[in-house]
């Protein structure tokens, strides 16, 4: 496993506990993902990048047997615990520990984004297929968290925010990686409502998700930089909810944030 596979490993890791109740959008992109697999019970089915395992319960229902993989050991000790897939493999998604054509259906929520050379993950995804199999994954593109990249930039720091790929990059890189595999995809955009941008850093956070690769800060600490961070944000990216008090003789308005994600949904079919 490189440097960065095991870095990312550990950012999963610490957030096994809070990935969960944090997982607004891999909700949303879960289920888009979930309308789009076949409901027969047939063939292996690989879950690629499983973390908690939450919808387990749903893809045990679409499949004769189901792979569980994941680069964090704490996500799959998580996963373990509704024992529901007959494998729990801790691998990196370039490079499968499974026989080829082994594999009917691949399912994979917001996992590919993490992998620094998504051809590679295609070609393994290509390998692992039976003739016929087909794979759903999602992931994002660029665009995500443009309001947090530029509250940076305004304030003259480096990003903080990781780069993605744009969809033609992303396309081109799959075809490249798995050539008998016909691929479509479709974006969408994405938004989610935040209090503050300290709000919208915690949530990252309780999923893993605030690894960047060559962060040369440590963590954003300190009121004051939330503070600076919150007046950089774009004004442009929120919205004012009316919220009653408790004895509802008065409602308050509560500003909040808005933070956009570019989302991919890749289907290929191996041919």
């Amino acid at each position: 496993m490189s440097v960065q596979a095991q870095a990312i490993a550990r950012h999963f890791g610490k957030a096994c506990q809070s990935y969960s109740n944090a997982a607004r959008l891999q909700r949303l992109t879960g289920y888009a993902l979930l309308d789009a697999l076949p409901v027969a019970p047939q063939g292996n089915l690989l879950d690629l990048g499983c973390g908690p395992a939450w919808l387990h319960p749903e893809l045990v229902q679409r499949c004769q047997q189901l792979l569980a993989v994941d680069l964090s050991a704490g996500m799959l000790q998580q996963a373990q615990q509704l024992a529901l897939a007959k494998d729990y493999i801790q691998a990196d998604a370039a490079a499968l520990p499974l026989a080829a054509a082994s594999v009917q259906k691949v399912f994979s929520n917001l996992m590919l984004q993490w992998c620094p050379k998504p051809a590679r993950v295609a070609a393994e995804l290509e390998r692992v297929l039976q003739s016929g199999g087909m794979v759903l994954l999602s992931t994002l593109l660029q665009g995500t968290l443009a309001e947090l990249r530029q509250a940076f930039l305004a304030l003259e720091l480096t990003p903080h925010v990781n780069q993605f790929l744009t969809a033609d990059a992303l396309l081109l890189a799959m075809q490249q990686g798995a050539p008998t595999m016909d691929w479509q995809l479709q974006i969408e955009t994405v938004q989610l409502s935040y209090p503050d941008v300290l709000a919208l850093g915690r949530e990252l956070k309780s999923l893993g998700a605030n690894y960047v690769p060559d962060k040369t800060r440590k963590g954003l600490t300190g009121r004051s930089y939330w503070q600076q961070l919150q007046q950089a944000y774009p004004k442009g990216a929120g919205t004012t909810q009316k919220e009653p008090l408790e004895n509802g003789a008065a409602e308050t308005a509560t500003k909040t944030i808005v933070a956009s994600y570019q989302v991919a949904y890749l289907t290929g079919v191996k041919r």
